[in-house]
Order: C-alpha cells, then structure tokens, then sequence
C-alpha cells in the first residue's frame, strides 16, 4: 500500500523543523547553566551583605560579584537571543512547507543570528569563568600569604 502524498509532505515538514529544535535545546541547556550560576552569585551577595567583613575587603567582594553579575547576564541575554532566533528559523522553515511563503533569506538570517549569539552567549560565559577562577587563585594567594 503506497502512502498518500500528503502524508509524505507532512513528513517532510516535521523532518525539517526538527533540525532546529536540538539546536533550540541545546540553547535552552546553556542557559540554564548560566541561570543556575547567576543564582550562586546571588547568594554570595546575599552572603557578603548579611555578614560584615573588613570594609575594604567587602567592597572588593561586592564589585567582583557584581562584575561576574554584568557578564552573565550578557550570556543569559545572548542565549535567549539565540533561543528567539531559532524559534523563528523553525516558524520560517514550517511557514515555507506550507506554502505561507514568508522569505526564505530569512531563515540564513535567523540561523546566522543564532549560532552568533549562541557563541557570543559562550564568550560571555568563558569570560565569566575566567573571573571566578582568577578570583579564586587570588584568594589562595592572599590566604598562603597571611599564613606565613
């Protein structure tokens, strides 16, 4: 028994606007990463406002939470860009299969936009671990350092 040819385009639809979605989730995962550290840093804050340390101590503390804040709400703002992108790749590629016919340029346009804020949304996020980390090494310095 040969399927009908609606079903076969119906197929197709799917097959094609699935491509996108891993993309979409792949997105959705990385920026749950970035949620779930933007959370720490709020209770850091929260840690640093509740007990009071040596001023100036507590002050540098408040500008690097804040510094790692900055950075990773930029890379919560370009994932979702990403994510918004790719959502619209996948309306235009199903608005194309059928016969909606919105301009099919717009899908390099929206494809582009995301893998670009999806990497600057990466960038962010390196940044941001290359603060933390530097931060922590300065910490272990400064405790070897009282320790003598």
């Amino acid at each position: 028994m040969d399927t009908p040819e609606i079903i076969v385009d119906y197929a197709q639809v799917i097959q094609t606007s699935l491509a996108p979605v891993f993309l979409l989730a792949g997105t959705g995962g990385f920026v749950g990463i970035y949620v779930t550290r933007l959370g720490r840093v709020s209770d850091r804050l929260n840690e640093v406002t509740d007990t009071p340390p040596p001023r100036q101590n507590r002050q540098r503390q408040l500008m690097y939470l804040r510094r790692r804040t900055l950075i990773l709400e930029v890379a919560v703002i370009f994932g979702a860009v990403a994510g918004i992108c790719t959502c619209c790749a996948i309306l235009n590629l199903l608005s194309g299969a059928l016969a909606i016919r919105l301009q099919p340029e717009n899908l390099v346009w929206f494809f582009g936009g995301a893998i670009v804020s999806l990497m600057l949304s990466l960038v962010s996020f390196l940044l941001e671990l290359v603060v933390a980390g530097s931060s922590m090494l300065l910490q272990v310095k400064m405790d070897r350092d009282r320790g003598r």
